[in-house]
């Protein structure tokens, strides 16, 4: 944790609202993309975000800075888009135009048929993924969509390296397996 981190964290911890404005600044669009890996839905997604802020404004006196900040901040958010998605109980997949998804590269993709086929094969992608138990998804989220370390998402999920690996490695398996048939017809074009 750097300097400026740490006058940050305490001035939260003595309620200070500038300084949980200037977190909010400055790790707002990480809290939205690990909640919209959950939640898969933009509304539920910045509600998650508005409910993380919350929640950290309110804990922040116990963090005792014995993890990183930010892993316990991605910890915090994790846990509160799986909470919304348990309680939503709804999946929903992204449109073309919505963020994260693919966008086409030259003319050719831009044909109808190439859309349609690209739309369908990335909600059938997203669809695989909602299949995972909920640590495997959250594991591949905060390595495929946050690009944390094997050691940081540890942090984040209070588990071991090892454990890391294992869920990633069945993880990945699972979309395998799930996917099998995709991944066959796109080798016979």
């Amino acid at each position: 944790m750097n300097d400026r981190e740490a006058e940050l964290i305490s001035r939260c911890q003595q309620g200070d609202q500038d300084a949980l404005k200037e977190i909010f600044n400055q790790y707002h669009k990480k809290v939205y993309r690990i909640a919209y890996g959950v939640v898969r839905h933009r509304e539920d997604a910045l509600d998650v975000v508005q409910e993380v802020f919350i929640k950290l404004f309110r804990s922040i006196k116990n963090f005792k800075g014995k993890s990183a900040f930010y892993t316990y901040l991605y910890r915090l958010a994790m846990n509160t888009a799986i909470d919304h998605s348990r309680k939503a109980k709804r999946t929903t997949f992204l449109s073309l135009d919505e963020e994260g998804s693919f966008q086409p590269s030259d003319g050719h993709e831009k044909r109808p048929d190439h859309i349609a086929a690209r739309k369908e094969l990335e909600e059938k992608v997203r669809w695989a993924i909602d299949q995972l138990p909920q640590d495997q998804k959250a594991t591949m989220i905060y390595r495929e969509i946050e690009e944390l370390s094997y050691q940081e998402i540890a942090e984040a999920m209070g588990c071991s390296v090892g454990t890391v690996m294992s869920r990633l490695h069945y993880g990945r398996k699972k979309l395998k397996d799930l996917l099998k048939d995709i991944v066959k017809g796109r080798e016979g074009e």
